[in-house]
């Protein structure tokens, strides 16, 4: 029987103390892969959001389980990631209208997209959070039920849910973090702000494993 040596032992410690950052780095990248189809966006976000808040659960598979969400539940989620989509165009056009448009039509311009802004990032990131926290067959009610239910549950912490993100935003927008954790930290402290895990374990105790494809009948 092999005998454990000091040396041994600490690189044993040293590799399940490096386990959690590494599924931190490849839920990441699965979410980057994901954003970068469009349609991808919202299960990308809750796939890695489903990594990172339940790491005891996912470590094992941190790439594979984002990128096996958007393949089973993109057509669920599209209309999610198209709003997500149209949300950042206007946050886009809501800065520009602050930087160069004439002060008159500033207001106007401001009064009207912040408020249409703040809504649509709180429903978007409660609805990452309910899909992150359902299981992978839950129906596109079940979602927007659960939804429904984090923002009465929460109502103060989800009126400040846009705050929160753009306290977030040099994670995401700066190069060095977005390679490494941009949205996978930024989904781990959505994931807290909701109380993901939590719901999962009541929604999901025993999630069963992301369908492949199926095997080849033999002859």
């Amino acid at each position: 029987m092999a005998l454990s040596t000091p040396a041994s032992s600490r690189s044993s410690r040293l590799l399940v103390a490096l386990r959690k950052p590494a599924a931190f780095f490849a839920s990441n990248w699965a979410a980057l892969l994901a954003v970068a189809t469009i349609v991808g966006v919202g299960p990308g976000l809750a796939g890695v959001m489903r990594v990172v808040s339940d790491l005891d659960r996912y470590e094992e598979e941190p790439f594979m389980t984002p990128l096996g969400q958007v393949r089973v539940t993109w057509r669920r989620d599209l209309p999610v990631s198209l709003l997500l989509v149209v949300v950042l165009g206007l946050g886009a056009l809501n800065t520009y209208a602050v930087t160069r448009v004439e002060v008159g039509m500033r207001v106007a311009v401001v009064g009207f997209l912040v408020p249409v802004v703040w809504a649509a990032c709180i429903f978007v990131a409660a609805y990452v959070a309910a899909a992150s926290a359902q299981p992978l067959n839950a129906s596109r009610h079940d979602v927007l039920g659960l939804t429904a239910l984090l923002l009465m549950r929460r109502p103060v912490r989800s009126l400040l849910t846009p705050l929160f993100l753009v306290a977030l935003a040099p994670v995401v927008v700066l190069p060095p973090l977005t390679v490494a954790v941009g949205l996978s930290l930024p989904a781990w402290f959505m994931g807290e702000w909701f109380g993901v895990a939590a719901w999962r374990r009541q929604l999901d105790p025993d999630p069963d494993p992301i369908p492949g494809p199926s095997p080849v009948p033999r002859r």
